[in-house]
């Protein structure tokens, strides 16, 4: 019996290890605490998207000191469930308090149909073990606009309205009709030819020069979107249509066209001046979320964005069209006061 102890006591060691050994495969703690698309949604065809995702390890014990070839496995679905897209990120070495950020490129030339897609993001401990345990998982949806269409309809529609509004002489109607059908037809055209996205593109490296140039370590990802540190890690500030002042700007040019006591020559100088000025506005706009952000987190994004950024941008347009607009129109009109035009 004493001679058979150790025997025992072995093989209870052994199952007792391998009962354990499945428990300590799973231990592995962390969390993707970030994914998101750079915009969210995307009409122009062909069009990139960089999905972005930051996750942090908080736990390797059972595993040593660090989690290498770990996975980010990558997925969109449509609305019925059918994948479109995937994509696998290997991560490098981490240790305990470790964080990374991956991003991944892909077109929605993948995603044909419009409505909303779903993106998801799931961690996978990798190489140390096979197929891998899942750390954490995150998931997002995005919606896809194949095509503008919309916007030349509404482009067409209104240059026909405005025709008959200036047949009839309805002065006013043909004013504001027409502003809107020069704004619908640029739109369409930057959307349709992809210049947009060259526009985005080259907002996304000026804001990273800027914010480099004023100490922020910003770096720029192609083809729309910067990186900048903020308290917790890094955020990703995307250029969409919506943030590239391309509408802003159309929306100065056609009223500027349509404004009637203006030259040609002048319309030219002063649409020129605008266009500019409306860039470098929404540069300061881009550049007030980002500093605010930096110092408050990621939880001060709405007041950033949809706040203090659309204020400061209101302020400056305002002022723009002040010096442009207003003021001349106010000094013609007084002249025309002063020779008894009026």
């Amino acid at each position: 019996m004493y001679k058979r102890l150790p025997i025992i006591i072995l093989m209870a060691a052994v199952i007792s290890i391998l009962m354990v050994a499945p428990t300590f495969a799973g231990e592995y703690g962390g969390s993707i605490t970030s994914l998101h698309p750079d915009k969210a949604s995307y009409p122009n065809p062909g069009e990139t998207i960089t999905i972005t995702s930051q996750g942090i390890l908080t736990d390797t014990k059972g595993h040593g000191k660090t989690l290498s070839g770990s996975q980010i496995v990558y997925q969109i679905t449509d609305g019925s469930g059918n994948v479109v897209a995937t994509h696998t990120s290997t991560l490098g070495n981490m240790v305990e308090g470790d964080t990374f950020t991956d991003t991944w490129q892909t077109t929605n030339t993948n995603f044909p149909v419009e409505g909303s897609y779903t993106l998801s993001a799931t961690w996978y401990d990798g190489s140390n073990h096979s197929p891998g345990h899942v750390i954490d998982s995150q998931s997002t949806t995005f919606t896809s606009i194949p095509a503008p269409w919309i916007i030349v309809a509404i482009a067409g529609l209104a240059m026909t309205i405005a025709a008959l509004a200036r047949k009839k002489r309805w002065w006013l109607s043909y004013y504001l009709v027409g502003s809107v059908a020069v704004v619908a037809a640029i739109m369409s055209f930057f959307v349709l030819t992809g210049y947009d996205s060259y526009v985005m593109s080259i907002e996304a490296q000026s804001m990273a020069l800027v914010a480099s140039a004023l100490g922020m370590p910003a770096q720029y990802l192609s083809p729309n979107a910067f990186l900048f540190p903020d308290p917790t890690g890094w955020s990703i500030f995307g250029i969409g249509l919506e943030c590239s002042s391309i509408i802003e700007i159309s929306v100065f040019i056609a009223l500027l066209l349509f404004y009637p006591s203006y030259s040609w020559k002048r319309k030219l100088k002063y649409a020129t001046i605008g266009a500019v000025a409306t860039y470098l506005a929404n540069i300061i706009r881009i550049l007030s979320i980002v500093l605010i952000v930096s110092v408050f987190g990621k939880t001060s994004i709405y007041l950033a964005h949809a706040i203090v950024g659309k204020i400061i941008f209101f302020v400056l347009i305002v002022i723009l069209y002040w010096y442009l607009l207003t003021k001349p129109t106010m000094g013609q009109v007084r002249k025309n006061i002063k020779s008894g035009k009026f």
